[in-house]
């Protein structure tokens, strides 16, 4: 009697403990950066978020440095579903819903702070929007941070101070009209081959994000860096909308609230790991501006937005101006 009496209760315990598994919602996170990277830390904190509020309920697993695909990759299987949840350069989202590259117009953000407002607020989610019919839900808005211009001539102020400068650019049309209409000389070229360019004095300038021309050690041959901050680089995070259609009104709430947490503490430890590499490369002797005249740069690269308004119409550029000074 015993021994079937604990038979019974061993069967019953396995089939709650089955139950239980089958009932955890598990989730795959994937994107192509480190996870040391700010967007990595963002990243685990999502997760951790997420596992402690929904009490272990949700649990994601997170995927770093392209172990899933780069980032082309990464997205084509959110939007199929193979992959749950994608973290991926803005650029990415904006080659699906061409609207979405209003984010990329040079000198559109006066600050950070703009960035955020447009960002967390509603035009943020009216962008996301577009991503849906394409089987993508927008969760929240990570961060790259904003490109800013290093070079071998002079502390750059204004717009008249980049006139023929030697400066290279990525293979983008934007960036290439925009220096174009600042008077300097943008050549196309591939990262990879950047260093010894500026080394040689082939190439006299250079814009990146922070992280990006710190990794690359330019401040070794570049005697300015001017925080122009002329292109905001926001990260999207994406779901693949038929898994988050499926989770419950409750949890839907969780995930995205989280998302949105995970933002803001992403964005903070950015904030500090810029402060502390600008630290270390004016130990270097490279020479840090930061009395830009944004105003002025925005009203020199106007005609640019013409590249996106022509094909996109001007909505979400008035929309973006009308939160500039707020």
């Amino acid at each position: 009697m015993k021994k079937t009496l604990a038979v019974i209760l061993a069967t019953i315990l396995g089939a709650s403990v089955a139950m239980q598994a089958e009932a955890k919602t598990v989730l795959r996170f994937a994107t192509d950066v480190s996870k040391d990277n700010t967007q990595g830390q963002g990243a685990v904190y999502f997760a951790e978020q997420v596992k402690e509020k929904s009490k272990g309920e949700i649990e994601i697993k997170t995927f770093f440095d392209s172990t899933l695909g780069n980032s082309q990759a990464i997205v084509s299987g959110a939007r199929s579903g193979t992959i749950d949840i994608a973290m991926v350069g803005g650029g990415i989202a904006s080659g699906l819903s061409p609207v979405m590259a209003v984010l990329d117009i040079p000198f559109i953000f006066k600050d950070k702070a703009h960035a955020y407002r447009v960002l967390d607020g509603e035009i943020g989610d009216r962008l996301y929007k577009t991503l849906e019919p394409l089987g993508l839900k927008g969760l929240a808005y990570f961060e790259n941070g904003f490109r800013n211009m290093t070079n071998s001539r002079k502390p750059i102020v204004k717009p008249e101070d980049c006139a023929g400068l030697k400066i290279r650019v990525p293979q983008s049309n934007m960036l290439v009209a925009t220096f174009e209409a600042l008077k300097a000389n943008p050549v196309p070229m591939a990262y990879g081959e950047l260093y010894t360019a500026m080394e040689t004095g082939a190439i006299e300038a250079q814009d990146h994000p922070i992280s990006t021309l710190y990794a690359g050690k330019f401040y070794e041959i570049q005697k300015y860096l001017s925080m122009t901050n002329h292109a905001y680089t926001a990260v999207t995070v994406m779901m693949n909308k038929k898994k988050f259609d499926k989770l419950t009104a409750d949890q839907q709430k969780l995930i995205v609230d989280c998302a949105r947490d995970a933002a803001k503490y992403q964005r903070e430890v950015n904030a500090k790991q810029e402060v502390t590499m600008i630290e270390d490369m004016k130990k270097t002797g490279i020479q840090v501006n930061d009395n830009v005249d944004s105003d002025a740069f925005m009203k020199a690269t106007l005609s640019v937005r013409s590249i996106y308004t022509d094909k996109n119409g001007d909505e979400f550029v008035k929309l973006i101006d009308a939160e500039r000074n707020k």
